[in-house]
């Protein structure tokens, strides 16, 4: 137990290191930029509601639309972990920071669980988690939650090899449940996860279907993992085809791997040798080296891990391979056509997952060389490796406690859902969080339609040109249309003077009534649905 306890804090230290100085203040600052936001949102949302299945997949963000929560990747795996911390910690901002630390200490963890398992060696299990969790294209995406949520996808192994060695219920268990937070943390580690598996199976088809107790033990595995799976499919394949959610294969093609471009580091040690741009996918010298010895010495499972390996890469590379002026078809193109993976956009992700399995492979390579019978050449191993990981720390930004004084006058008022202008304002998804009332406001990978129409109809006709009288404007017809329960508009004046003018137009309007000025002098109208005749569908400037 002290060893274990030993090594989670090794991983631990390596989470706060990377995030560095996140830790010095994890409720008043995070991570900067949108995406943080959304994870924040959503891993708030998820980890509340784990109880209420029949919210889950909810979300009060995005109003009226009931399922929010599925326009973004969920990050679930992480939101699992940090539903035991929602008694102690209700507020998203340090929740999301604890989310990001236990993501990559996770992470970590779980890979040296698997290096150490097929190996029986503490040094190699150290080497597999720190390249695999905090490896140079990880840490460059620590922005992303979804992407760092990697641990399940060790456990996914774990409990494969578990299978092919002895069928247990255990086993059982954790194959179907780490399949299946895999499958809810990214769309894209669940390709990843069934191409793990099945790749497996193709190398180790024989212990795992020799005999009927294996064959029943991966029957079990996959309907566990099938029926913890069913209500995120069902529920997401009900959403694509009501929105549509697709993205061109060209935007896949774009965001393809590309050699010339990604072969970079975002680690101290190589950034200035290979450049930091692109995807920043060089795994390191240790990483490189402990894997070519694990296979010239074929050590047991290299063969597998290659493979998969390859199979990944190989999907990373896109659509199609670009030779001259020959086009050939690859692997991603079929995948793209199966709903709903093209939803996908960037393939790159798959050489990420590559990259954690040639952690694996480097622990296997260290095992070969015996390393840990020396254990000063052990230690000096891990700790090159961790050298090789070190990078700048995330850019951070500051977060104010609390909500706008305008959301917390509305307590005063009657209930009902809420829009602040304007509609992909990224700040409204912390406040959701914090006051837990219905918003149309919302950003995600993914917006819903007459969201995405209403905020386009907003800056087209109510801030790039004088509104005509409101009541004839899009804005107001899109609202009463497809918002008609919508309750108030929150008009930020107090925060950004330049919305003063369209104060001035909600004043003189019938479909407006001003319910309260706040004391920055934010205003909130309460909107009066039954003041606005919605014209033909001829006579609209913009539709969805």
């Amino acid at each position: 137990m002290l060893r274990e306890l030993a090594v989670v804090l090794f991983f631990v230290a390596q989470a706060l290191l990377a995030t560095r100085p996140l830790a010095l203040d994890l409720r008043g600052q995070t991570l900067a930029g949108p995406d943080p936001l959304i994870d924040m949102w959503t891993v708030h949302w998820l980890s509340g509601h784990l109880l209420a299945p029949r919210q889950l997949f909810g979300g009060n963000i995005f109003y009226p639309d009931p399922n929010a929560v599925l326009y973004s990747d969920l990050s679930l795996g992480t939101a699992v972990l940090l539903a035991p911390l929602r008694v102690v910690v209700e507020d998203p901002v340090p929740l999301y920071n604890l989310g990001l630390l236990l993501a990559l200490g996770f992470g970590g963890w779980c890979f040296h669980a698997l290096g150490r398992e097929l190996t029986g060696s503490l040094g190699a299990g150290l080497i597999t988690g720190t390249l695999a969790a905090f490896g140079s294209h990880q840490l460059s995406h620590v922005y992303h939650l979804n992407l760092l949520t990697i641990g399940w996808l060790a456990l996914l192994l774990l409990a494969l090899h578990r299978l092919a060695r002895a069928p247990s219920p255990g086993g059982v268990v954790l194959a179907g449940l780490s399949f299946a937070l895999s499958a809810q943390s990214s769309g894209y580690y669940a390709v990843a996860a069934l191409l793990l598996a099945l790749c497996f199976g193709a190398v180790h088809w024989r212990p795992l279907l020799g005999t009927p107790r294996s064959r029943r033990a991966v029957f079990a595995a996959a309907a566990l993992a099938a029926v913890l799976l069913a209500p995120y499919a069902s529920a997401f394949l009900a959403l694509r085809e009501r929105e549509g959610l697709r993205r061109p294969i060209g935007m896949s093609a774009r965001m393809a791997l590309r050699v010339d471009r990604d072969l970079t580091s975002y680690g101290y040690l190589y950034r200035g040798v290979l450049g930091s741009d692109g995807e920043r996918f060089f795994p390191g010298l240790v990483g490189l080296g402990l894997g070519a010895v694990a296979l010239t010495r074929r050590r047991p499972f290299a063969g597998f891990y290659a493979l998969a390996a390859t199979v990944l890469v190989v999907v990373a590379l896109g659509p199609e391979l670009a030779l001259g002026d020959l086009r050939s078809p690859l692997p991603y193109r079929f995948l793209f056509r199966v709903p709903p993976l093209d939803a996908m956009r960037h393939p790159y992700t798959f050489a990420a997952v590559a990259t954690m399995l040639l952690a694996v492979l480097a622990g296997l390579g260290f095992k070969a060389l015996a390393l840990e019978r020396r254990p000063v050449v052990g230690a000096a191993a891990v700790l090159f490796a961790v050298a090789e990981t070190l990078a700048p720390g995330p850019a951070l930004r500051p977060v104010p406690p609390g909500v706008p004084p305008a959301y917390r006058s509305l307590a005063s008022l009657a209930p009902g859902p809420v829009l602040e202008l304007p509609v992909f304002e990224p700040e409204t998804l912390i406040w959701a969080a914090r006051h837990g009332r219905p918003v149309v406001n919302g950003v995600g990978a993914f917006t819903p339609l007459h969201t995405a129409v209403l905020e386009r109809t907003v800056q087209n006709h109510w801030v790039r040109r004088t509104p005509e009288p409101i009541e004839d404007s899009d804005p107001i017809w899109e609202l009463a249309d497809h918002f008609a329960d919508l309750r108030y508009v929150i008009l930020p004046v107090g925060r950004d003077p330049t919305w003063s003018a369209l104060a001035a137009d909600f004043d003189r309007s019938r479909a407006f009534e001003l319910a309260l000025e706040a004391s920055d002098g934010d205003r909130v109208y309460r909107f009066r649905r039954e003041a606005v005749t919605s014209p033909d569908a001829g006579q609209r400037r913009e539709e969805p």
